[in-house]
């Protein structure tokens, strides 16, 4: 016979032949044993068992570490956020026609002693330092509404204890085709202690009628206000002109009535303002806490409010103008504050 498995059908056979012999043998042959079975289960129970143990390995905790090194060295880049302030002093140039500073919150941060001053009323109104460089920027409503009918920019330089204040009052939008009116005011002095001390006001309207232009010399030595339309007069102590009184008012530590001396390039005037430490007001940078300064006046006299921001710094952020009969003639609303973070450096101070 020939046994070769040289076919594929004999190939066939001869598995089924083989497969039916070890059938046979595990249902009726003897009970065998294989003795090398059982010793290979613990071999794959180790293995098996290892498996879980993947997990725990030191490899996540690696992960974790750099993240925790990252958390620890977080402080060190936390100081980076302080010199974001820093494009103000940047931006501010002298010039009044460049704004002072690209401020951020687009507008003045107030300073500490002001800020402290907002949360703690019981605290004297005393002005803080002023900036090397302050903008501020009004819109001019008539009366008490919204309907903008001009504009006035305010510009403060203090450089090596003097100081210039200069404000440009304009008519705007669709007013200026049929009114063109346009005021310039000029006020300089020293900055020391005690604050602003003008040594010349000057004012130039322009209409189209022409131009009129008025001027006032204070010579603190010798106590004299010296008028360009010819006038002489005593100079009180501490008298301000009618633009550097708003950023330089006399101290309202617990005082419900203020006075004043100011001149207004024609003559000097003494006023007296109703204080009213804490009220807040609407403007377009928000609600504002301020102080409130009413001149108190006769029934046929003009009238000024002007409100004082507590939390920049004591600027002006809204002024109102009455009439002899009464009549709201018109509102000065900020609308934008922008300083640089430099302190004006005091002439008589020692730093």
């Amino acid at each position: 016979m020939n046994f070769k498995l040289d076919t594929a059908p004999r190939r066939v056979a001869f598995a089924i032949v083989v497969s039916l012999l070890l059938h046979s043998l595990v249902l009726w042959g003897p009970n065998m044993q294989l003795p090398n079975f059982n010793p290979s289960l613990p071999q794959l129970t180790a293995k098996l068992e290892a498996l879980p143990s993947a997990p725990a390995k030191p490899k996540p905790k690696r992960k974790t570490r750099p993240a925790a090194q990252k958390i620890e060295a977080a402080p060190a880049p936390e100081p980076q956020p302080e010199p974001q302030p820093e494009p103000l002093p940047q931006a501010v140039t002298p010039a009044a026609s460049t704004p002072v500073a690209a401020s951020e919150p687009a507008v003045a941060s107030a300073p500490v002693d002001t800020a402290t001053l907002a949360a703690d009323t019981d605290k004297p109104t005393d002005r803080p330092p002023l900036p090397m460089h302050a903008r501020l920027t009004f819109a001019i409503n008539k009366g008490t509404s919204n309907f903008r009918v001009g504009e006035s920019i305010h510009t403060l330089d203090i450089d090596d204890g003097r100081y210039v204040l200069q404000a440009t009052t304009s008519t705007a939008g669709i007013v200026k085709l049929f009114k063109s009116y346009e005021l310039d005011q000029y006020s300089s002095g020293r900055y020391g202690k005690d604050g602003l001390q003008p040594d010349l006001y000057s004012e130039e309207r322009k209409e189209r009628i022409g131009k009129q232009r008025n001027a006032v010399e204070f010579d603190h030595a010798t106590q004299r206000a010296r008028f360009s339309n010819g006038l002489e007069m005593t100079l009180p102590p501490e008298t301000q002109d009618i633009l550097s009184v708003m950023y330089q008012f006399p101290p309202l530590a617990h005082t419900e009535i203020a006075a004043v001396s100011v001149g207004n390039g024609k003559k000097i005037e003494h006023y007296q303002f109703e204080v009213g430490v804490d009220e807040t007001i609407d403007t377009p940078l928000g609600k504002l806490l301020t102080v409130h300064l009413h001149k108190m006046h006769a029934a046929n006299e003009e009238g000024l409010d002007i409100w004082l921001a507590r939390e920049y710094r004591l600027f002006p952020v809204k002024l109102r103008f009455t009439e002899k009969n009464g009549e709201v003639s018109g509102e000065a609303v900020i609308t934008d504050i922008r300083v640089s973070e430099e302190e004006g450096v005091r002439k008589d101070v020692a730093n």
